[in-house]
């Protein structure tokens, strides 16, 4: 009966699973991050510290920006804030995180330390 019900679980989650739609060739080589906002896909680029915009249906790159940072951060994630219509870029130093606030045309708009006091 287990071995059933495994089974039957299996074929659930397999029939339930989303389907591929789409898929886009990376605008880099080492992307860290996706964020989706504004109706725009961002990608970040952990080495080149590059963030780019794409149009979510055809992957062409539609600006780019660089992620300024101090030295010693390695940039970890992305995200888009679309209360505050900004991009957020995550880093890692040591054992603090920080976000960097960017808008969607690249002005830096300042930094928080998540870990710090």
């Amino acid at each position: 009966m287990r071995r059933v019900m495994v089974v039957l679980l299996v074929i659930a989650a397999i029939a339930s699973a989303k389907a591929i739609v789409r898929t886009l060739d990376a605008p880099d080589t080492n992307i860290s991050g996706l964020a989706y906002g504004d109706g725009s896909l961002w990608a970040l680029d952990a080495v080149t510290d590059s963030v780019f915009e794409l149009n979510p249906e055809t992957g062409e790159i539609l600006s780019s920006f660089y992620f300024q940072h101090t030295s010693n951060i390695a940039p970890t994630g992305l995200g888009y804030s679309e209360t505050h219509n900004l991009v957020l870029c995550g880093g890692w130093y040591l054992t603090n995180g920080y976000v960097f606030k960017y808008t969607p045309a690249g002005a830096y708009q300042g930094m928080v330390d998540m870990c710090g006091g």
